[in-house]
């Protein structure tokens, strides 16, 4: 049996080989025509989708539920349980949010981050206490971020530097252009991200987004990457929310046949806009407040 695991490993390293995941694509327009048409068409989105709405009101909570599929869900999965439900609280173009555990072992206990630091409250307790692991990886920090991010990822992705129109694509009937963005090179770097914005040519709204994930140091999967799909918009206000987004390895949301066999998918049931005070992201004394920032 060793031998045989062992086997498997040696497969495992060289199929994963040395490399980290690069999505980024050739295109033929002149490179000024190709930035320009991309930054436009994130900006179309931005318009359509209405975040000068969220940009208005700043804070906003959601209850949303988290269901990891499946065996590799199960092993992969960013909380205690599978499937939770949570009750989000966030600010607007900052990291700074907090996930309240409705379900589970866990259930009315409170974590957060707040300028990366991360902090926990449990149930019945009076502090907060600050649990940040530094460099060590934190899967629930990380999951508290995640999803901030990609609620608000075309607005979150104006600012990145490279920008890249990869053209057009059908798919399921709607006409897509392609968009890709990332930081500091369009050749893949282990510092930044790369991403591909399908923007629907009809809604102008993001349906699926193709993205690296350079956090993961693993080397048996750091030449993977992942896909999200945005799903059953609603309008909140005159913003407009994807309420469910599964999430599926490499490329599977514009390729699998279903999104049923997704990953891991968050289910938004209930979304408001500043239903409480900023100070209650801001548990930890003397930190300062750090917005999104990349170096250009």
């Amino acid at each position: 049996m060793k031998k045989i695991i062992w086997m498997l490993t040696c497969v495992a390293i060289g199929l994963s080989g040395c490399g980290i995941a690069d999505i980024s694509q050739s295109y033929t327009l002149p490179l000024n025509q190709s930035k320009q048409i991309a930054a436009q068409k994130i900006e179309e989105v931005i318009q359509a989708q209405g975040f000068d709405i969220m940009q208005h009101h700043n804070l906003y909570s959601l209850e949303v539920t988290d269901h990891w599929r499946g065996f590799l869900g199960k092993i992969a999965k960013l909380w205690p349980e599978p499937k939770t439900t949570f009750s989000f609280k966030y600010n607007f173009n900052t990291f700074d949010g907090s996930a309240t555990f409705l379900t589970g072992k866990k259930e009315g206990n409170i974590i957060g981050v707040q300028s990366w630091e991360f902090y926990e409250k449990d149930k019945g307790g009076e502090d907060f206490v600050n649990k940040d692991t530094g460099d060590k990886h934190n899967p629930m920090e990380f999951g508290i971020v995640v999803l901030h991010y990609f609620i608000e990822l075309p607005y979150r992705l104006r600012n990145a530097p490279i920008k890249r129109y990869y053209g057009q694509k059908m798919h399921n009937g709607n006409q897509y252009d392609l968009v890709f963005a990332s930081w500091k090179s369009e050749a893949p770097n282990k510092e930044y991200d790369q991403y591909i914005l399908w923007i629907n040519m009809e809604t102008k709204l993001v349906d699926y987004c193709i993205y690296t994930l350079r956090s993961n140091t693993n080397p048996f999967t750091r030449h993977k990457y992942g896909s999200i799909a945005y799903m059953d918009y609603k309008d909140i206000d005159g913003f407009k929310l994807a309420t469910q987004m599964p999430i599926m390895l490499d490329d599977g949301v514009v390729t699998a046949a279903s999104l049923d066999e997704y990953f891991h998918r968050f289910s938004i049931h209930d979304f408001s806009f500043g239903d409480f005070e900023e100070s209650v992201l801001y548990p930890l004394p003397g930190l300062e407040k750090k917005m999104d920032y990349k170096e250009k």
